[in-house]
This record gives structure tokens, C-alpha cells and sequence, in this order.
């Protein structure tokens, strides 16, 4: 009887671990599998290293990180060097500059000469000073400004007036000009901007000094064009203005928008011929994309200027197309009239912090009047800037489908 009872026991025993056994078995397996799963994880990443940049990016990121283009070519204070900027077509430019950004005012001063032997010389005070937070400049209320302005350029190019200007008589004049302006003005926060600049120039033009080219007074005849080969008078100037932005950053903007309308009185202070006026819209869309990696850039550009009775509106201060921030695939001031109108589309995309890529198309065209417009001349191209949160320091552009066959253009700013 108790060796009976002893079997059953051992039977029962048995059939408990056989059934514990069957009803924990899958989460035992899960666990296992689980834990085998996390083991691989866990190897794969130690096996993972760390990206390392490549030694040209690595020193683009340490020159931004470092900040030493804004120390060399933008400091809040101090010395610095202007790079360029002199005028499109003088040649590579660079010399000495002074920038002082206070909360009372501000202080900038520059002079650069190029290897076409151009010069210029610039300076103004600001009163207020400004306010910098980490994307905008901020001018708030009302300011005052006072600016000044020397320049010698000796091998500006000209083709001659209206749309229809020819290649083939490309030539070049001498433009000196001593301007000065006051600007008072009111802003309400970084959006919205109203003022009016008060200001006097003093001109005079000659033949150029390019050995390459004939000058235009030789091959234009006299009086044909208003002001080259007769002299000129001073001039007052009286323009008021409005500007709207409503973009989402100071430099590299990538949604907003920068609209300015002004319009422009200079009147003939000597002899009663030279007397126009003049206005000028410049819109400015910015639409990102794609978590703001890509960007929509879009610019349209109209300008017309209007001589008195009896009077004529001198060539050099009529509005023109052509070169590194209008055509991009004609040559600087191609094109000149009294009225112009252009069209540009930039498609841009980060390549990464630093430098980013870009497609354009470009058209526009002038006419005496902007109702006669006819053909409007365009070109599309490729292009590559390099900068960092202070705006494009280097561009190159590569422009297709002008008249001038492929241009490489190269500038240290942006487009616009």
C-alpha cells in the first residue's frame, strides 16, 4: 500500500513539472531570445566609431567655430579687412576698415583699392547705435545717419543705351563722384522701416582707361549720350522710402521676405538740364522647405526714372542689367535705359553648415518706358556659397545662355 501510494506521488510530481514546464517554456524562449537580441545591439553598437569629418570640412567648421572670418573681415569692433566690394568688373579689391557698433552709435569706415586701379573711400556715423541679438540686427525707433562717400573708377564699361545695344561697341569711361547723405529715419522693430535720405553729389566723367578697349567718347558722338563728354552739374538728392522684412533671419534666410519701394528726386543744382526723378521696387520671397535645408529664393526688380521737360537723365545714374547680381550670364552694365525690369529664381540646398549648392534663372530687359518692354534677354546656371550664420563670405556661380557664352562669376557676397 505505501509503495502504491510512494508511485503516485512520483507520477504527480512528475506531471507537475512536465505541465510547469510546458506553460512557462515560450516566456523562457522569449526571455532568451530577447536577451540574444539586446547582446547583439549592444556589440553592434561598441562596434560602431564616432563620424569624423574630413579635413576640409573639419576646417571649415573650426574656422566657423572660431569665428574668424567675422573677426577678420566683420568684427563688432575694431580693425578689419575689406575684401572686395569696390564695383563690379575693377578687379580683385581689398584694404583697411573700422567698425565700431555701440548702443549710443555706431562708426564704420572703409577704403579699398582694386587692380584696375579703382578707388574708394566710405564712412558714416549712426546715432543710435545698434542692438545684436543671434539672428538679427534690431534698429529700434527713430535714427539718424550720417554717411559719406570718395570714388574713382577709371574702366567702367559701356555698350551704349536701350535694349538693343551692341557687343561690338563695348567700351569704357571714367566715373569720379564725391557724395554725401543724411538719413533720418523710424524703425518699429525689425519689420517695418519709413525715412527719407537727403543728400548731395558732385560728379564728373571722362574717357576711359582701359588700354584693351577704345573709350565710349570716342566711339559714341557727341551729345548722343546725356553726360558723357560734357560737364555736369551737382546734384541735390530727395528720396524717401518704406521697407518691409518679414524674413526669419538676418543672413541665409529661408522663409520671409524683404520688400523696399523708394522713390527718387535729383534736381540740377547748375544748369537746369539734368533734373529727374526716379523710382525703385525691390521684393525679395524666401520659402523653406524640407525642415528648412532647401530654399526657394525669389527676386523681382523694376526701376524707371523720368527726365523734366526740356531736361535729359545722365547715362551713369541710369538703372542697368548685367553682371554678378542681376544677368548673371551677360557682362556688369550689359544693358542700360531709363526703365528696367528683372525676374530671378535661386533654388538653394544645404550641403551642410557651411556651404550649400544652387540652381538660377535669371531674365529681364530695359526700355525707355516700362510699357515697352519687348524681349526679355535670361540665363540659368549653377552655383556654390560657402558661409556660415554671418551670410555668404564666397560665391561662385557658373551662368548659361547669355550672349557671352559661359561666365564663371566669383564675389564675396550673395546674390541677394
Amino acid at each position: 500500500m505505501g509503495m502504491r501510494v510512494m508511485r503516485v506521488v512520483r507520477v504527480l510530481c512528475a506531471m507537475a513539472v512536465i505541465c510547469l514546464a510546458l506553460h512557462q517554456g515560450p516566456a523562457f524562449a522569449q526571455a532568451t531570445r530577447a536577451e540574444e537580441v539586446q547582446k547583439k545591439r549592444e556589440a553592434k553598437q561598441a562596434a560602431k566609431t564616432p563620424y569624423k569629418r574630413k579635413a576640409i570640412e573639419a576646417a571649415l567648421f573650426k574656422i566657423e567655430d572660431s569665428l574668424l572670418i567675422e573677426r577678420w573681415l566683420m568684427p563688432p569692433r575694431g580693425f578689419h579687412l575689406r575684401l572686395g566690394g569696390v564695383q563690379e568688373g575693377s578687379g580683385l579689391g581689398a584694404g583697411p576698415g573700422y567698425r565700431y557698433i555701440g548702443d549710443s552709435f555706431e562708426v564704420r569706415a572703409s577704403a579699398a583699392g582694386s587692380l584696375k586701379k579703382y578707388f574708394i573711400a566710405e564712412g558714416a556715423v549712426r546715432f543710435p547705435g545698434t542692438r545684436q541679438d543671434s539672428l538679427f540686427t534690431i534698429r529700434d525707433g527713430a535714427f539718424v545717419e550720417l554717411y559719406a562717400r570718395r570714388r574713382d573708377f577709371p574702366q567702367e564699361d559701356f555698350f551704349g543705351l536701350g535694349p538693343d545695344s551692341l557687343k561690338e561697341n563695348r567700351s569704357d569711361y571714367t566715373v569720379r563722384d564725391t557724395f554725401a547723405r543724411v538719413t533720418g529715419g523710424y524703425r518699429v522693430g525689425r519689420k517695418l522701416g519709413v525715412g527719407v535720405n537727403v543728400g548731395y553729389l558732385d560728379p564728373t566723367t571722362g574717357p576711359g582707361k582701359d588700354t584693351l578697349m577704345p573709350s565710349s567718347t570716342d566711339v559714341f558722338a557727341p551729345g548722343t549720350i546725356p553726360g558723357l563728354d560734357e560737364p555736369l552739374p551737382t546734384f541735390t538728392l530727395f528720396e524717401p522710402y518704406v521697407e518691409l522684412t518679414t524674413v526669419d533671419r538676418q543672413y541665409n534666410e529661408m522663409s520671409g521676405g524683404k520688400y523696399r519701394f523708394s522713390f527718387s528726386r535729383y534736381n540740377d543744382r547748375d544748369l537746369d538740364r539734368f533734373s529727374f526723378k526716379r523710382w525703385d521696387l525691390d521684393l525679395r520671397q524666401y520659402i523653406g522647405f524640407f525642415e528648412n535645408s532647401r530654399t526657394l529664393a525669389l527676386r523681382a526688380f523694376a526701376a524707371s526714372a523720368e527726365a523734366d521737360d526740356l531736361n535729359e537723365i545722365p547715362f551713369y545714374l541710369q538703372p542697368t542689367l548685367g553682371g554678378a547680381y542681376t544677368l548673371r550670364g551677360f557682362r556688369a552694365f550689359r544693358f542700360r535705359d531709363e526703365s528696367a525690369l528683372l525676374l530671378q529664381a535661386e533654388y538653394r540646398w544645404r550641403i551642410n553648415e557651411l556651404i550649400a549648392g544652387a540652381l538660377f534663372y535669371d531674365t529681364g530687359a530695359v526700355a525707355r518706358r516700362l510699357g515697352d518692354l519687348g524681349k526679355l534677354e535670361r540665363d540659368y546656371g549653377i552655383g556654390m556659397r560657402v558661409g556660415g550664420r554671418n551670410g555668404t563670405n564666397f560665391r561662385a556661380d557658373l551662368a548659361f545662355g547669355g550672349s557671352d557664352g559661359m561666365r564663371l562669376l566669383l564675389r564675396f557676397d550673395d546674390v541677394f
